[in-house]
């Protein structure tokens, strides 16, 4: 095999390292939920797995309802993605998981 072969190969079965992360979350708009992220698209990204992670929950803290139904101004289904859009592991469980899970 040749090199550039070998190297394509690795490439693709290689566990990429994330450039960074966001924290994705939903939140309801004049009725409708809507998607968003923080930092949003197209701004520096966090840095780390856990920095996002412990944003989300501080995130969660503070506009979180005891209410079960969704409410004007609340985030929920807060997790951490990674630069790619992909779902990061919780760092304290090692499992998918949301804060606020509406």
């Amino acid at each position: 095999m040749k090199i550039t072969e070998g190297l394509k190969m690795i490439d693709a079965g290689w566990i990429r390292k994330p450039a960074g992360f966001r924290v994705k979350y939903e939140k309801l708009v004049d009725g409708r939920r809507v998607t968003e992220h923080s930092p949003p698209e197209g701004s520096a990204l966090l840095d780390s797995d856990v920095t996002a992670w412990r944003y989300a929950w501080k995130l969660f803290a503070a506009c979180r309802s005891e209410k079960t139904d969704i409410q004007e101004n609340e985030l929920v289904n807060i997790h951490v993605v990674d630069d790619a859009g992909e779902q990061v592991k919780y760092y304290a469980t090692n499992k998918y998981d949301l804060f606020n899970p509406k």
